[in-house]
């Protein structure tokens, strides 16, 4: 375990990759079961918010040595060290799974005139709406994190420059990301077609290009960064004890899960928002700083299993949405129908993405991980 390993975090991103699957899986099975107040429907639908915490969580780690070096002189991290890291943390992985998919897929038979493969293997097919679900729609949250890695200098220039009042600038930011979001959203009042070839369409109105945007989901990320400086803050303060946090943790839970699985998630979701923005996204930040905090927290998501659900779970992400599909199609030509076998589909789906996730870690992510650790970078 490595010097800057951060209890629970692990599990709580293990946790993440678990309930995005489970979203996938309900849009093959269509649950539809109650537990009194409680929909389970809508719980497995509403685990997208878990992409919500991955951006907040990469906020989180990825901005810690920079607050290190503003409120503590730590030494500056070098922007080129740090992105070559995290491209070599992220495209390996990617590459290996969206290369099988297109040969799998034929995907090599695409008219060379599009540009659908070669806009995946460069993170910008987010911006445009032919490309951005076309190979596995699941890899649209890749290149808008990939895109973030670019921005967090960027983001940490101004940071710097007003280091006196960084909580109101990351409050500017967040509100400035949400503003223009919002009226991109609702400016754009017809289809932009890519300009080399008028059957594709760029911009849609109302699409995936703005609302799956960086912009759009930037003030997650900047919610993370905004918890990191929050407990560097903290760190030589002797103010809050064991109890806060963990009540802290106990309470950010029980109403996140209420707003996961009732009604009311449709009353706290402001116009554009994504993903229970703002008060989900509140709530999923405070359970990122209370976590490492929280005894109950540390003793759950730190346990042997879920932490090693986390170790592999970009692997999860990646390849959960492939097999499902792969397996919903075979099991149906078999005479299985997926609707009427939801546990055989859900088992055998997840043990399969279990398995392709920990040959990817063990032989591609792994190596790369010990070269990146060895060099004290955050991963």
């Amino acid at each position: 375990m490595h010097h800057n390993y951060i209890k629970g975090l692990d599990g709580l991103r293990g946790l993440a990759a678990v309930a995005v699957f489970a979203t996938h899986y309900d849009q093959i099975i269509f649950i539809d079961q109650t537990l009194g107040i409680f929909d389970l429907g809508q719980l497995f639908e509403n685990g997208k918010f878990a992409v919500s915490l991955f951006f907040t969580l990469s906020g989180f780690l990825l901005s810690q040595p920079y607050w290190e070096y503003l409120l503590y002189s730590a030494p500056k991290p070098d922007i080129k060290t740090f992105l070559i890291h995290r491209l070599l943390r992220i495209i390996p992985a990617y590459y290996l799974c969206l290369t099988a998919l297109l040969f799998v897929q034929h995907g090599w038979h695409i008219n060379f005139k599009n540009p659908d493969i070669w806009l995946h293997y460069l993170f910008l097919f987010n911006f445009t709406e032919f490309s951005i679900f076309s190979i596995n729609s699941v890899f649209w949250t890749v290149a808008v994190e990939m895109q973030f890695y670019f921005l967090l200098p960027l983001l940490f220039i101004v940071l710097r420059r007003f280091i006196n009042h960084a909580g109101l600038i990351m409050l500017f930011i967040i509100l400035i990301a949400y503003g223009i979001h919002y009226f991109l959203t609702h400016i754009i009042n017809q289809h932009i077609m890519w300009p080399w070839d008028n059957h594709l369409t760029w911009v849609r109105v109302h699409g995936a290009v703005i609302s799956h945007s960086i912009l759009a989901h930037l003030p997650h990320f900047v919610m993370g960064i905004f918890a990191a400086w929050f407990i560097k803050k903290q760190q030589n303060k002797a103010g809050y004890k064991r109890l806060t946090y963990e009540l802290v943790f106990t309470l950010a839970c029980l109403l996140l899960f209420i707003i996961l699985s009732t009604p009311v998630y449709d009353d706290i979701t402001i116009p554009s928002g994504r993903y229970g923005f703002p008060v989900a996204s509140m709530l999923i930040t405070l359970i990122i700083i209370s976590t490492p905090q929280s005894l109950v927290a540390v003793t759950i998501l730190d346990s042997v299993l879920l932490r090693m659900l986390g170790q592999i779970s970009y692997g999860v992400y990646l390849y959960h949405l492939p097999v499902l599909n792969y397996l919903d199609s075979t099991l149906q030509n078999t005479g299985y129908d997926t609707v009427k076998y939801p546990f055989l589909f859900a088992a055998s789906s997840f043990v399969i993405t279990l398995v392709i996730a920990s040959v990817s870690y063990r032989f591609v992510e792994h190596p790369i991980l010990n070269k990146i650790r060895q060099n004290q970078i955050w991963s």
